[in-house]
C-alpha cells in the first residue's frame, strides 16, 4: 500500500502474530492456525484464504490482508484509528512521565498517580461491554452452526490449556503485541501493562521515611479534643464582637483543661477563625457549660451574620506532648 490508510497498523501486528515462520508471508496452514476461531470450518478458511489471495500466489502479505479488512472496518474503522493513536499517546506520555516524575513536588505526583490509575480505570471501562458483546456474538455463532465440524487450532500455535473458539481469542487478544508500530511505541495490550507497572512503581516510591507509626491499645487511647470555630461577624458589630471574643480567650486561657487558643482572621473578610485545644473531651465538655462559654454564645447572636459553625476532632494526647 503506497500510502498505509489510518489505522491499519493493527493488521501489521496481526499479520506478525500470524506469520509463525516469520518469512514475511502466510501460508494456507498458518492462516488457518491464527484465524481459526471454533466456528469457521476448514473449508471455510480455505476460501477466505483464497478470498484474500488477490495475488494467487498461494500466500497472503500485509498488503493482501490489509487490503481485505480496509473494505469490512465499517463502524470499526474509526476505532482501530482511534486505538493507534492512543497507542502512541500512551507512549509519549510514559516516555514523559518517566522523566517528570522525579523532579515533581509531592502533591504534583501524587497528582499523576492518580491520573494514571483514572486512564486504566477509563481503558477497562470501555474493554468491558466489547468483551461482553463479543462474547454474546461469538456464542450465537456456535450455537448456530451446532453440527458443522469447526477447524481446530494446531497445538504449536495454541496457548498451553486453551480451547479453540471465544476462549482461544480472548487468549490471543490478552498475547497481542503490535511492534509494527513506531520504535518505542508497543501495542495498546503492552502499553496498559506498562501503565499499570509505571504506576505501582511510582506509588512504591512514596517517601514515608520520618513518619511514625504509634500502635496503641483502643481502650486505653488518650485524645485531646481540637474545636474550631468558624465566625461570620456582622460589620456593623464587629468592636463588640473583638470585645466578647477578648474576654472569652482571657477567660478561657485560665481554664483548666484549656491547652492553647489561636484565633485567625482573613484580609478583605469579616470572617473569624477560633482554634481551641482542649485536654479531653471532659475538659471541653466541662467548658461548653461554663458562665464563660455561655456567655460568649449569648453575644455571638447579635454580632455574627450567621451562626458559627463548630467542628471538633480528637487528636491523639501523645502528639501534644512529643512537642513540649
Amino acid at each position: 500500500m503506497a500510502e498505509q490508510e489510518k489505522g491499519m497498523t493493527i493488521f501489521l501486528d496481526v499479520f506478525r502474530r500470524a506469520d509463525k515462520n516469520d518469512d514475511g508471508a502466510l501460508s494456507m496452514e498458518e492462516f488457518k492456525s491464527f484465524f481459526s476461531d471454533g466456528v469457521l470450518g476448514c473449508d471455510d478458511l480455505e476460501n477466505l484464504f483464497r478470498e484474500i489471495d488477490t495475488h494467487k500466489t498461494n500466500n497472503l502479505d500485509t498488503g493482501e490482508l490489509c487490503t481485505y479488512f480496509s473494505k469490512h472496518l465499517g463502524a470499526f474503522k474509526e476505532i482501530f484509528g482511534a486505538v493507534e493513536d492512543m497507542n502512541k499517546s500512551i507512549s509519549k506520555a510514559l516516555t514523559s512521565t518517566s522523566q517528570v516524575y522525579p523532579k515533581s513536588s509531592f502533591m504534583e505526583q501524587f497528582t499523576i498517580r492518580f491520573l494514571m490509575r483514572e486512564i486504566l480505570n477509563q481503558m477497562a471501562a470501555l474493554q468491558r461491554p466489547v468483551e461482553a458483546a463479543s462474547d454474546a456474538i461469538d456464542e450465537n455463532a456456535v450455537t448456530e452452526r451446532g453440527g458443522v465440524p469447526q477447524a481446530m487450532q494446531t497445538e504449536s500455535s495454541r496457548p498451553a490449556g486453551v480451547v479453540p473458539g471465544r476462549v482461544a481469542r480472548r487468549a490471543r487478544r490478552q498475547l497481542s503485541t503490535q511492534t509494527s508500530m513506531p520504535e518505542g511505541s508497543g501495542p495498546l495490550t503492552a502499553q496498559i501493562e506498562r501503565l499499570r507497572n509505571l504506576v505501582d512503581k511510582l506509588e512504591n516510591k512514596v517517601n514515608f521515611e520520618g513518619i511514625s507509626e504509634e500502635q496503641v491499645d483502643i481502650q486505653n487511647e488518650q485524645t485531646m479534643i481540637l474545636v474550631r470555630r468558624q465566625l461570620a461577624v456582622n460589620e456593623e458589630h464587629d468592636k463588640a464582637f473583638r470585645d466578647s471574643l477578648r474576654k472569652y480567650i482571657e477567660g478561657s486561657n485560665i481554664t483548666d483543661g484549656c491547652l492553647h487558643l489561636s484565633v485567625r482572621t482573613y484580609s478583605g473578610s469579616n470572617m473569624f477563625v477560633l482554634y481551641e485545644m482542649w485536654e479531653d473531651q471532659d475538659a471541653w465538655k466541662g467548658h461548653s457549660s461554663s458562665s464563660l462559654a455561655k456567655s460568649f454564645q449569648h453575644s455571638n447572636i447579635d454580632n455574627l451574620e450567621t451562626p458559627e459553625q463548630l467542628t471538633t476532632m480528637p487528636i491523639p494526647s501523645s502528639w501534644w506532648k512529643r512537642d513540649e
